[in-house]
């Protein structure tokens, strides 16, 4: 589950990045780079907790490699219509959709997995773990985004995720798994699905959690889609030098998972979580006033510092909250508020077109911060 979720990571991050290149270049327009994240995200809506009702019913493993071929095939046929320069934007747009359903997946499938694997006594440990190999990811992915897009151009990517792909396909076929027992036979989907919602309004941690997580992804982690219009408008960056700075967030984010992994204690994890937020909101904000690529670099490090505080406690609340009969269904919501993105990108995108890039980053690291002052007011009995 480790390995898979190294592969996948990788291979989403250096997607984002080449994609984003290639339709600035081909459109020179904000708003359709970001509605290409949107097309990615856009399935954490509509799937995200059904899929976690679902994976509590069917094998987790048969979800999974269901997923990677389908998408291991979609990376095929877009690196041949690349490569026939046949290749439109609609296309891009749906291989990205078929890449966000597996991130969909991700929460409510593959963590419950990995959390169930290590047993409560070592989640906290698995979980950072695994935040910070997502954090390598996003370091690394835009690095070899930017690389190889430079080199051999967008159909490279595809390439190499199609390979990656088949990797994981191999690593989770040959895992040994069993499964746990599935729920009643006779409990209905959408039964079980609002039983979960209804545990959820009941517990004040997963509600501030779930309210935290949609905070960010509304106005904190869109940025991203700025930062190669940002890097190619505003700072003169070539992909290579876009691709660093894109990964720099990764960067710091996995320094911090590590300390994370090595020092957290259960007594820490919720302040890590809402501070580390925080700290993420402060860093993108002076990003979007920065005029060079090195003040850049190192904002975005610090801010990546956040978003491991963020990130690693994340799931592991969740999962230690949750009872274990339900916690696919509630790590789904999860990622169902995960999928605010598509929403903070459609703005920053719309921002962009009025104020530019960098102003639009500025307005919603801003708003986000003024949200994450009444969390710790709302919240504050939990917040310890």
């Amino acid at each position: 589950m480790w390995a898979v979720g190294l592969i996948y990571g990788t291979v989403r991050w250096l997607e984002v990045l080449a994609v984003a290149v290639f339709v600035f270049e081909l459109t020179d327009s904000p708003f359709i780079v970001s509605l290409m994240l949107v097309l990615r995200m856009s399935p954490m809506i509509f799937f995200g907790g059904l899929i976690g009702v679902l994976a509590e019913k069917i094998n987790r493993r048969q979800l999974l490699l269901i997923g990677f071929w389908g998408v291991a095939t979609s990376c095929a046929v877009l690196s041949l219509l690349v490569l026939t320069d046949e290749i439109e934007l609609w296309h891009i747009g749906l291989g990205a959709f078929l890449n966000g359903m597996i991130w969909s997946a991700d929460y409510a499938v593959r963590r419950t997995l990995l959390g169930d694997i290590a047993g409560n006594n070592n989640v906290g440990v698995a979980m950072s773990l695994d935040s910070a190999t997502t954090n390598v990811t996003r370091m690394l992915g835009p690095l070899l985004g930017g690389v190889i897009y430079a080199a051999i151009g967008l159909q490279g990517t595809y390439l190499v995720g199609l390979v990656l792909f088949s990797s994981a396909i191999y690593f989770i076929q040959t895992m040994t798994y069993r499964p746990g027992p599935a729920l009643a036979m006779g409990s209905k989907f959408f039964t079980d699905l609002r039983e979960g919602l209804r545990y959820i309004r009941s517990n004040r941690v997963i509600t501030m959690v779930l309210t935290v997580t949609v905070v960010l992804n509304f106005f904190g982690f869109p940025f991203v889609a700025m930062v190669p219009v940002i890097g190619n408008e505003e700072l003169g960056l070539n992909p290579v030098f876009i691709g660093m700075l894109a990964s720099a967030e990764g960067g710091g984010a996995f320094v911090g998972a590590i300390f994370a992994t090595l020092f957290a204690q259960p007594g820490h994890y919720r302040r890590l979580f809402v501070y580390g937020a925080t700290i993420f909101l402060c860093g993108i904000l002076v990003f979007s006033f920065s005029s060079g690529f090195t003040v850049s670099l190192v904002v975005l490090l610090i801010g990546g510092l956040g978003v491991a505080g963020f990130s690693t406690m994340q799931a592991t609340i969740m999962y230690l909250e949750a009872p274990p009969e339900m916690r696919s269904r509630i790590l789904g919501v999860l990622a169902f508020c995960i999928g605010a993105s598509p929403i903070g990108l459609l703005n920053v995108g719309w921002l962009a077109e009025w104020l530019g890039p960098s102003t639009a980053v500025a307005v919603l690291a801003s708003g986000g911060l003024l949200v994450m002052g009444w969390v710790f007011y709302y919240w504050r009995d939990v917040n310890h």
